[in-house]
C-alpha cells in the first residue's frame, strides 16, 4: 500500500494519549501477510497488535521477528463466517489464494489476473472472530483490517460481536467479480452501514487493463494514474475505510477515554480532521490533569495539520511562486 499521510500526532503525542487508556488499544489485521502496517506499530506499547494468516509457516516468521507477543503476535487460523473445514484455492501469486475460486471470465478478461489462476487446493480449519475473540479473552477490538481476497464480507459475518465495539474497519472490497460467487462493495457497504458505521475513504483503487502491461508500466493501475496512461483499465478493487459514525459527529455523547482512543486510532490511520475532532471532544469532557495532555496533543496535532497544508500547497504552486516564497523565507531568516 502506498504511504498514507503521516501520522496526525507525533509518536511522543500518540504515546502520551495512548498512556491515557484504561485499556491497551486492540488493533486486528486478517490476511497479514508480511505483517501488520507500520504505522499500526506507533500504538505500541499502549496496544495488543494481532495478525491472521491461514499460512502457519508465514506466522511462525512473522511472530520470530515481532519478538513480544504480548504486544503483537500472529495466529495461523483461517477467519470465516463459521467455524469447520472449507476449500483453500492457491493460486500462482500465494497473496491471490482464496475461499473463494477463481473467475474464469476475469482470468480471461483482464490479462494480468494470471496471478488468480489456481495450483491446487487445500483444506483448512476455520473459525470465527468472535469465537477467536472469547477464547483469547479479548474483550474489545477497537480496530479491524481485512484483506482476504473476496471473503471479506464472511470474515465480518463472523465478527457480529465485535462490530459492535470496532470503531475503524478497513476492507478491501472489489467492484468486479474476479472470484466466483463472492460479494462485491455494495454488499460489505450494505452490511457496514446496517450496522452504524459510515464510508470515510477509498483508498489504493487499483484498476485491471484489458491488455499486458508493458516495460515500465504499472501491472494495476492506481489511483487517477489510469487517466494519463494508454492501459487505463476497469475499476477492480480498492481498500475502504468505514468509521463508526460518532467518530465524526462531534454532538455524540461520548466518554473522553473514548474518544482519546479515537484519536490514536485516527491518527494511525492518517486521518487529522477525525484525530482533531476527538481530541477537541476529549478536551471537554476530561477531568484534570488530563485534560492537560490532551490539550498538548491536540495543539500539536493542529501545528502538524497546518504544516502539512503548507506543505501541500508549496508543492502544488507554480515554480516561479515556490522561488518566491524561499527567497521571502530566506530574508526573514536573515
Amino acid at each position: 500500500m502506498s504511504a498514507l499521510n503521516p501520522s496526525p500526532l507525533s509518536a511522543e503525542d500518540l504515546a502520551a494519549v495512548g498512556g491515557l487508556l484504561e485499556r491497551p488499544v486492540v488493533a486486528v489485521d486478517v490476511g497479514c501477510r508480511d505483517g501488520v502496517r507500520e504505522s499500526w506499530r506507533g500504538l505500541r506499547p499502549n496496544a495488543l497488535l494481532v495478525g491472521f494468516d491461514a499460512d502457519p509457516e508465514e506466522c511462525a516468521r512473522l511472530n520470530a521477528r515481532a519478538g513480544d507477543t504480548t504486544q503483537e503476535r500472529y495466529e495461523p487460523v483461517g477467519l470465516a463466517a463459521a467455524e469447520g473445514e472449507a476449500t483453500l484455492h492457491v493460486t500462482a501469486d500465494p497473496q491471490s489464494s482464496s475461499l473463494y475460486p477463481p473467475d474464469p471470465r476475469a482470468l480471461r478478461r483482464y490479462p494480468e489476473l494470471w496471478r488468480h489462476e489456481q495450483r491446487g487446493t487445500e483444506t483448512i480449519s476455520t473459525t470465527t472472530l468472535d469465537t477467536w475473540a472469547r477464547g483469547a479473552d479479548v474483550a474489545v477490538i477497537d480496530a479491524l483490517k481485512v484483506d482476504v481476497q473476496g471473503a471479506e464480507l464472511d470474515v465480518l459475518r463472523g465478527a457480529e460481536r465485535c462490530l459492535g465495539a470496532l470503531r475503524i474497519v478497513e476492507s478491501e472490497v472489489e467492484f468486479q467479480q474476479l472470484y466466483e460467487g463472492q460479494p462485491l462493495f455494495t454488499d460489505v457497504d450494505r452490511h457496514l452501514r446496517e450496522r452504524g458505521f459510515s464510508l470515510w475513504r477509498l483508498r489504493e483503487i487499483h484498476h485491471c487493463g484489458l491488455s499486458l502491461a508493458g516495460r515500465a508500466e504499472p501491472v494495476f493501475g492506481v489511483g487517477d494514474y489510469v487517466e494519463r496512461t494508454r492501459l487505463g483499465g476497469q475499476i477492480a478493487w480498492a481498500n475502504a475505510v468505514y468509521v463508526r459514525e460518532e467518530l465524526t459527529d462531534s454532538a455524540a455523547d461520548v466518554a473522553w477515554e473514548t474518544r482519546a482512543r479515537d484519536a490514536c486510532l485516527a491518527s494511525v490511520f492518517g486521518f487529522p480532521e477525525l484525530v482533531e475532532l476527538a481530541l477537541s471532544e476529549a478536551v471537554a469532557g476530561a477531568p484534570e490533569p488530563i485534560r492537560t495532555t490532551l490539550s498538548e496533543a491536540l495543539a500539536s496535532a493542529h501545528r502538524r495539520a497546518n504544516l502539512r497544508r503548507v506543505d501541500d500547497l508549496f508543492r502544488r504552486a507554480p515554480a516561479h511562486a515556490r522561488g518566491f516564497v524561499q527567497a521571502r523565507l530566506a530574508n526573514r531568516r536573515d
